[in-house]
């Protein structure tokens, strides 16, 4: 979904909440502009690759994707410039290869141009390792160019890959005690990691998200695949959602709540599918929200029935409504979340549904 899409959407959603009283307006409207901006903001992260020269950046790229970005021949394309990778249904990313021997002066206008995000200083294999201290002494120059040109410091992740016959941990060693020789790139080390496994190469997936700006996190999870990023972006956009529709549920207005609901529910959905890497409509949102038995029916059915307590029990029953409101926003999330990320047929999100909401029988057919 283009960021023009989710504008849309949240500004019609922004206008059916300005029909809510004032004392809970501006509260739910709070709540919902860190979702919005999460997505209006989306941008590719950019990363720069430091170390020796050689091999590496076609197996990062590779673990990134999970999938071939460049071919052998491609290696050393783009040396010194920023590189946009990836596709326009996953995200992409920009990467600057500034390793040696690449020219400082060519490095130093990319940079102008655009300060990086992360640095990731990459080891192929330790017998590469002969020119280590020029190697330092290249990517020192490299991140001091960019310092002069920012206000922002990039934080660095050691990444190495050692040959099938060496011991991951020794090489991993050795890198952190080199990288820390020096001051200036010491202090910015997050972390050391051997890529050696298909684990480690979903953990290099997080821990660059873990550093990169709020801005850019949404667009490694997608280009990575990665469910546990996209479970974790996910959560917190259901958790915002569900905190607005339980204060919109408590509000004293019969049935004028219910477009405003739907209208987040749908939005929280279509957000969920765009972490998961599709490009999909609201009325595929909307369509999913029917799908597990979350449309308007059941919506009237739980409204007029949290609003029948309202009427037995006067002093909580608008607190019963907004927790209502709420229980059944988050169940569409998670069963969203299950369905779109996690894979999970849509009779299992219809069963995870059914069976977390209030006043739904799991035995439903």
């Amino acid at each position: 979904m283009k960021p023009s899409l989710f504008l849309s959407l949240y500004d019609k959603l922004e206008s059916l909440i300005q029909r809510l009283p004032d004392s809970i307006k501006q509260p739910v409207l709070r709540e919902i502009t860190p979702i919005k901006t999460l997505f209006l903001l989306q941008r590719p992260p950019r990363i720069v690759l430091l170390g020796p020269a050689g091999p590496g950046k076609i197996e990062i790229l590779r673990f990134l994707f999970q999938t071939d970005v460049l071919r052998p021949n491609e290696e050393n394309l783009g040396d010194g410039t920023w590189q946009t990778y990836g596709s326009k249904s996953h995200g992409s990313l920009q990467l600057l290869d500034a390793r040696r021997p690449t020219s400082l002066s060519l490095t130093t206008t990319s940079l102008t141009a655009s300060p990086p995000d992360l640095y990731l200083f990459l080891q192929p294999s330790p017998s590469i390792n002969k020119n280590i201290d020029d190697d330092l002494h290249h990517a020192t120059q490299v991140i001091s160019t960019a310092d002069s040109l920012s206000t922002f410091r990039g934080k660095i992740l050691a990444i190495s890959l050692p040959a099938k016959d060496s011991d991951p941990e020794v090489a991993r060693q050795n890198l952190h005690q080199s990288l820390h020789s020096q001051p200036l790139i010491g202090d910015r080390i997050v972390g050391t990691l051997t890529i050696s496994t298909p684990a480690d190469q979903s953990r290099l997936a997080e821990l660059i998200a873990i550093e990169l700006p709020s801005e850019t996190q949404l667009e490694i999870a997608r280009l990575s695949s990665n469910r546990a990023l996209q479970k974790q972006i996910a959560q917190v956009v259901i958790k915002s959602t569900s905190a607005v529709a339980a204060a919109i549920g408590a509000q004293p207005i019969p049935l004028a709540d219910l477009p405003i609901l739907l209208s987040l529910q749908t939005a929280m959905v279509a957000s969920i599918m765009h972490i998961s890497g599709r490009e999909l409509s609201t009325k595929a949102a909307a369509e999913f929200i029917a799908s597990v038995g979350a449309g308007l029916g059941l919506a009237l059915v739980l409204r007029e029935t949290t609003r029948a307590v309202a009427k037995f029990v006067p002093v909580y029953g608008n607190a019963v409504s907004g927790a209502v409101a709420a229980a059944g926003t988050y169940t569409i999330g998670r069963s969203a979340s299950a369905y779109f990320i996690e894979n999970i047929s849509l009779a299992e999100a219809r069963h995870i549904f059914r069976k977390k909401t209030p006043a739904i029988s799991t035995d439903t057919p």
